[in-house]
């Protein structure tokens, strides 16, 4: 498994959406067994979907994050834990033995719940392939070649 936190100075940085270095730590169950730094081009939510898809993140502990970015990095089965502060280190060792840490109600603020969602994105993907085109292809009728 392989667990980012958004790092800044040691410290877990307190917004995720300005953070460009994240501390990698790769792990075998809850035994740490590497460790680097990963910088990112550019603070924006394309670069950290970049990095967590290169470094194959599977958890990032962070502070605050934004509701795009929230919903960007659950899609691609990354898990979050925020709301988190403190050393970057210790956030990871707490994590590995279960501690539970940060706020989660993070997560909980802003979503939509709709079952006729189909990818489950919570309508803030500006009308993905998934949600308004398909809905929209299901109501025009096809029309026979000749």
């Amino acid at each position: 498994m392989n667990i980012g936190v958004a790092y800044e100075g040691g410290q877990i940085a307190k917004n995720l959406g300005g953070c460009r270095t994240f501390l990698v730590v790769s792990t075998e169950g809850q035994t740490p067994t590497g460790k680097h730094l990963a910088e990112t081009d550019d603070d924006n939510t394309t670069a950290l979907l970049k990095l967590a898809s290169m470094e194959k993140l599977d958890v990032l502990i962070c502070g605050s994050l934004g509701l795009a970015i929230r919903n960007a990095l659950e899609m691609i089965g990354v898990l979050l834990v925020p709301g988190c502060e403190g050393p970057a280190e210790e956030a990871v060792a707490k994590f590995l033995v279960g501690e539970k840490q940060g706020d989660p109600t993070l997560l909980e603020i802003g979503r939509e719940e709709d079952p006729d969602d189909p990818m489950a994105c919570m309508h803030d993907c500006a009308r993905c392939a998934g949600c308004g085109p398909i809905e929209l292809l299901k109501q025009i009728p096809v029309e026979e070649v000749k």
